[in-house]
């Protein structure tokens, strides 16, 4: 299957067969990962291979009790990092920059970049993919558990196994919803009730706002994230 295929077929995959994933195969998802594009060639990323099934129980009742964390035959932490560039630096005798807000950024950056190589690769070998950002719950327990240094944020998990099924392919927005041109157009009335009935199989009572609400409304679950995120964030040094 060639890449515009893979990416065109792309659907979250929840539902995992037991067979363990090779390891020549998950170490050629990492370097294709790594070949991601890069500001400054700095890598702000690293991903935590969990194999500890303890450790992995705790992560998936972190997310929310999402079970494919526990059953995936594999499961990566995909996080920012910038330790390893100031330690990187403090080796030949430099001091990195204060820069929180911009290191989180392009860390972030960095870190989704190469994330997506490495679901595109494994997709690509006949892998299934999801991405779990519940692991948002609980960022600063995790920054424990992992024991991540100063510089380090988790930022999203990765499943990764043979699909047991292949559900269907979710909506996306209509092109024009995304596609701007020199400057950003404001929505009308008219096409925002037209991405609502594009996106409205997303929900099996044809309501996307109930999604958008249950997520992103006052009082949602990123509201319930955002005090434990902002102190994560300070501890972490991107505060």
């Amino acid at each position: 299957m060639n890449c515009l295929s893979v990416l065109e077929d792309h659907r979250t995959v929840r539902e995992f067969l037991p067979d363990p994933v090779p390891e020549e195969d998950l170490r050629r998802m990492v370097h294709l990962a790594q070949r991601a594009s890069t500001d400054a060639t700095a890598q702000l990323y690293s991903f935590v291979r969990i194999t500890d099934r303890r450790l992995r129980q705790r992560i998936a009742d972190l997310a929310g009790g999402q079970r494919h964390v526990l059953e995936a035959p594999e499961f990566l932490v995909v996080c920012a990092d910038v330790h390893r560039l100031e330690r990187l630096l403090a080796f030949r005798g430099v001091e990195i920059a204060t820069i929180p807000h911009l290191a989180f950024l392009f860390g972030t950056v960095d870190a989704a970049l190469a994330a997506q190589n490495l679901a595109v690769a494994a997709e690509t070998m006949g892998y299934g993919i999801a991405f779990i950002g519940g692991i948002q719950n609980g960022p600063d327990e995790l920054v424990d558990l992992l024991r991540l240094p100063r510089g380090v944020y988790p930022l999203v998990g990765l499943c990764i196994g043979k699909p047991a099924r292949r559900p269907e392919r979710r909506p996306r927005l209509p092109l024009e919803a995304v596609l701007h041109e020199n400057v950003y157009r404001g929505y009308v009335e008219e096409t925002l009730e037209i991405m609502y009935n594009a996106m409205a199989p997303v929900s099996p009572t044809g309501d996307w706002l109930s999604i958008l609400r249950r997520y992103f409304g006052r009082g949602g679950r990123m509201a319930s994230r955002e005090d434990v995120v902002a102190r994560t964030l300070a501890r972490q040094g991107f505060g």
